[in-house]
Formats: C-alpha cells, structure tokens, sequence
C-alpha cells in the first residue's frame, strides 16, 4: 500500500491542477477549463458464498467490504485534453488480501480532432470498458466480462456521431489487474444509439505472454443491448464469449502448457422507473468457465469440485434511490448459484 506521503502529495498535486496557468477548478478562461470531479461509497457484500466463491471474492466472510473512493481532475487547453484520476479501494479479488490501496486509474493527454472525434494516450480504459456492461442495469454489475479495463501505454481513438458510436485502443505490454502479463491487447466496439432500441457490440484480442505469466492468448466478443418497452420500463441484454489459453504447468518462472478454455455469460435485466427517486432493478444470470468443467480435459484436480459444476445461474432484485441527483443508496438481494446474498451501497458523487 502507498504510504500516507505519497497520498497526499497526489491529492495536492490534482488540488492544484489549475494553478500554473490560473484556470479556477469547475471554470472556465478563453475557452479553456478545468473540471474536479469524485465520488465515495461505502458499502459491500453480504453472506459471501463458499460454495460459489471460488472467483469472486479474496476470501469468505459475512461481510466483504467494498468501499471505494476516487478523485479526478481532467481539462481542455485549445484541442489538448488531459486527465487524472486517482482510485482508492479494496484488494477484494481472487488472490488479494481485502485491504485498501490507492491506484492511479487514468493519467493521459487526449487530442481532440474534430466536435465527434478524439484520441487519448497514456493510462486510460481500453475501448469496450466504456461499454462492456452496457445491457447490465444492475447497480454492482453482474457477470463479468473479463475485457481488459485499464491499461498502461494504451492509444485509443472514439467517435460519437447522431447516433453511431465507435471506439478502437491498442495496448502495449497489458496486464491483468493482479499485475501478470497477458502481452499487447488491441480492443474495439461499435454500437448504433437511439431512444428506443440501443446496441453495443465489441471486440478484444491479446497477444499472450509468451510463458512470463499464467496467460496466453485470448480471443473474446461481447454484446449490449437496451430496449426502452414503456416510458418507464427497459430491459437489457449483457453477455459474452471467449477463448482463453492459460498455462496448465509452470517449471520455475516460466509458464508452458498453454490450453484453450471457452468461457460465456450472459444477463437479462429489466429496469422500472416507479418515479424521479426511485428504481426497481431485477437480472436472471448465467455464466460458464472452461476451467470449472470437471469432466473437461483441462480442469485443475488440485481443487475440489464447484459446488455449481462447470456453470452456475442466479437471479437479483433489488432498487435505488436517489435522495438527491448526486447520491445513490441502492440496495440488491441474490437468490441461486450467486457469490453473495445481497449487496448493499451508498455513493455520493461531486
């Protein structure tokens, strides 16, 4: 964990982003501006499932605590755009230990070529993590993708148009967020918006290690999808389906054995406004892992079997309310083959 220093010089450094050149933070001057922006949440997971926790969370409790900060600051000099964005979190994932750490989650300079288009370079999301949940309306997303998310020396192009969107970024030397190589990473979407019916389709390759981690190539497309039934009344579609190869054998610090897993998901969510305040929000989920199929070719015996086999499904329900247009209390119960019982949060943004 970064020590408290290192906090708050970060915190002073993005405090004073505006001050060399006298732009006032949430301002503007001759076309310039500066933006300070965040939000915090405290909140976390509920009656964490041993049978079904194999991949979710960094172990099995009654309470997982998710509790999550970020702060930003991003502006616009003539066409030049720039951003950074510092996270603090929990290592809650399979194979961190629960505790908090503060991550730099964007830092890069953007160019802006014309009113529908702009690049960014640096540390910034791959292209579909704009999208990747994009037919999921639940509050703590449910069946995760997998799609890169951010990387380090990543260039990405978007564009926004009446109604077509598309995006493309190539990454140079990704990483998994644990850190572990997974080689160059080239990932893309298109999607056609409008108020009645909206699609998002993407696409992500990786390139592979090359034995330096337990990760290979990776071939993956995912899709979503929201249609508007009723005024008040949506429902979306999320899914996905990869190819993954992952070594199966390691001799010292390399990595041979690499075998191909197919894994899929899929969520169906619905959405209903029962006024400005208040949400209901219910999902049926399924998801399917190569590496839990016991009877497959390439499942790890050093584990016990998944109380779920080689895939799993469950439901949710649950709403937000909205005191307030920046703050959000939400709270989400799971019924079936899911990770938790309920999830609850509290997010204030500004």
């Amino acid at each position: 964990m970064l020590n408290k220093s290192t906090i708050a010089i970060a915190i002073v450094t993005m405090l004073s982003a505006g001050s060399v050149s006298a732009v006032m933070l949430d301002g503007e001057s001759q076309g310039d501006h500066v933006r300070l922006y965040g939000e915090v949440g405290v909140g976390g997971h509920f009656d964490t499932h041993a049978d079904y926790n194999h991949d979710e969370f960094y172990d099995t409790k009654g309470y997982v605590d998710d509790s999550f900060a970020t702060m930003g600051v991003e502006g616009r000099r003539e066409q030049f755009t720039y951003r950074l964005e510092l996270d603090y979190q929990r290592r809650n994932w399979l194979g961190g230990d629960g505790e908090f750490e503060l991550d730099i989650d964007k830092m890069y300079i953007g160019y802006v070529l014309t009113d529908q288009q702009w690049i960014e370079v640096g540390l910034t999301d791959t292209a579909f993590d704009d999208y990747d949940h994009f037919g999921d309306f639940t509050f703590n997303k449910s069946v995760e993708t997998g799609e890169a998310g951010d990387q380090e020396n990543t260039v990405k192009y978007q564009a926004e148009f009446e109604h077509l969107i598309l995006g493309a970024s190539y990454s140079y030397d990704g990483e998994h967020k644990s850190g572990a190589l997974q080689g160059d990473i080239v990932n893309g979407y298109m999607g056609w918006m409008s108020d009645l019916l909206s699609v998002v389709v993407g696409l992500e390759t990786r390139g592979g290690s090359n034995g330096a981690s337990r990760y290979g190539e990776q071939q993956q497309i995912g899709f979503g999808v929201r249609l508007k039934l009723m005024p008040d009344l949506s429902i979306g579609f999320n899914g996905f389906i990869e190819d993954e190869d992952l070594a199966t054998q390691q001799s010292g610090d390399v990595y041979l054995d690499y075998q191909t897993f197919r894994n899929e998901g899929l969520t169906v969510s619905a959405k209903y406004d029962l006024s400005e305040r208040w949400e209901i929000i219910s999902s049926v989920n399924h998801e399917e892992y190569g590496a839990w199929d016991l009877i497959g070719p390439n499942y790890d015996y050093s584990k016990l079997p998944y109380e779920y086999g080689k895939e799993r499904q469950w439901a949710s329900l649950g709403f937000n309310y909205r005191p307030a247009r920046d703050i959000v209390l939400s709270l989400e119960g799971r019924v079936g083959e899911a990770p938790e019982a309920a999830y609850a949060y509290a997010r204030m943004y500004f």
